[in-house]
Parts: structure tokens; C-alpha cells; sequence
């Protein structure tokens, strides 16, 4: 459980921006800014729903809750970068009150999106947004000194299906692009006589909105000892945008 609340933190970091009518600068259309916009007092709601799957105990665990992400603030880093504090909220549901759950950092530069989260730093957005443009996202993470973060290294980010529309069962969207993180398979996963696993991330932004779904999955299954999977999957979905 330990493993999960620290992946879950971490890979699952929402992002924010504006959905506001606002004057874009040409260059910053150009480059793409506009699928990763940032504004103090913007907030964006979450549908989330998330499997556990526990090789000790041999159960799965089904997760249902809400998220809302606030960027409250803008400071400068130590680098003297233009940086802004959001604060996650937490909920089971609407019939619940929001409770504080955990505060990250985002960092826009010329050239990109930086999102740190518990000293973790993720490159999420690079600019230009163009097709088959790819980067390691990773590449700040210290996946050979932490061993929970080892299947996070060797991501190899690309933009794909850029300007196209997209509903997440909840919303539609006229313009997105889609970042697919990694997409790694290995077996069959119907076979239980034989070792699988599988590990695919891919986010999906869609212009003046910012992200608006997450799919993250990281399982493997044992088929020599437990017999059973561990990992997780997620997936997160915006319902509201204010």
C-alpha cells in the first residue's frame, strides 16, 4: 500500500489551465502554449477510477473518488523561473466536502512544461507541439537510486493526434493532442502459465482546457510463484472546468 499512495502521488499529477477567453500571443500559438495554459484561480475537476492489484493478499481493489486542482499562486524558482503552486482537493463525492490533499509545482519555460511534485520533476509538454516531436520525459528522475521508481525509466514521450477532437465520457473537445508516454507489453496477459507484464501512459490535452484524461498502467504477473498480479491502473477524466 506503501508502493501505491508513492506511485500514485507521483505519476498521478493533474494539470491545470485556463478554459477563460484570453488574448494568446502569435508565437505562443505557434508553439502550442495554448493546450497547456496557466491562470491563477483556475480549476479543473476530476472523475477518477483506479484498480489495485496485490499479489500478497491476492484481492483487487476498485477506487472511485473525485480530484480538483487549484493553481492558487505564481512565485519564482531558484533558477529564477516563473513557477505557480497548485493545491489538489480530494473527494469520495459530490455529497462530500473537498479536503486539501497535496501541493505541486508547475515551472513553464520557452521550451517546455515542468511539473514537480515530493522533488519528483516530470518534463510533461515540450514546445513546439508538432507531430512525432519526442523527449524523455523522465529524464530528471532518479529511477537507478529509487527502485519503486525504476519501471519509470527508458519513457519515450511523442505528440500525436494533434488538433483533433475528443470526449472523455464526460465532455467534448474540439481540439486535443494526445501525448503517449510509453506503450510496453510483454507476454500474454490471458496466459497464466507464463510471466506478464504491461506498462502504457498516454495524457490527452485539449487547447485553452489543459489536461483533460490520464490513463496510467504498470502491472506484472507472476506466473512461477504468487500467480497473480501486482500494480495498479488508473484513469482520470475531466468533468468540470472553471
Amino acid at each position: 500500500m506503501k508502493l501505491f499512495k508513492t506511485i500514485t502521488l507521483f505519476v498521478v499529477v493533474v494539470f491545470l489551465s485556463s478554459c477563460k477567453r484570453q488574448v494568446i500571443p502569435p508565437d505562443d500559438v505557434e508553439l502550442g502554449k495554448e493546450y497547456f495554459p496557466l491562470t491563477i484561480g483556475h480549476s479543473v475537476e476530476y472523475d477518477v477510477d483506479s484498480i489495485k492489484y496485490n499479489d500478497f493478499n491476492k484481492t483487487i481493489d476498485s477506487f472511485h473518488y473525485e480530484i480538483k486542482d487549484v493553481i492558487t499562486s505564481e512565485f519564482l524558482d531558484n533558477e529564477g523561473r516563473k513557477s505557480f503552486i497548485v493545491n489538489r482537493f480530494k473527494r469520495q463525492d459530490d455529497t462530500y466536502p473537498w479536503s486539501e490533499n497535496v501541493t505541486y509545482y508547475i515551472t513553464e519555460t520557452a521550451f517546455n512544461i515542468e511539473v514537480i511534485e515530493d522533488n519528483l520533476r516530470i518534463i510533461k509538454m515540450v514546445f513546439p507541439v508538432k507531430t512525432n516531436t519526442k523527449w524523455d520525459g523522465n529524464i530528471f528522475l532518479p529511477t537507478t537510486l529509487i527502485p519503486e521508481l525504476k519501471w519509470l525509466s527508458g519513457w519515450n514521450y511523442e505528440y500525436i493526434n494533434i488538433n483533433q477532437a475528443h470526449n472523455n465520457s464526460f465532455l467534448n473537445f474540439e481540439n486535443t493532442v494526445t501525448v503517449e508516454e510509453v506503450d510496453v507489453a510483454v507476454g500474454d496477459s490471458l496466459d497464466t502459465d507464463n510471466y506478464s507484464a504491461r506498462t502504457y501512459s498516454r495524457e490527452i490535452y485539449a487547447k485553452n482546457v489543459g489536461l483533460i484524461q490520464r490513463e496510467l498502467v504498470n502491472w506484472e504477473f507472476q506466473s512461477t510463484t504468487t500467480k497473480y498480479r501486482n500494480g495498479f491502473i488508473i484513469i482520470y477524466r475531466a468533468k468540470k472546468v472553471n
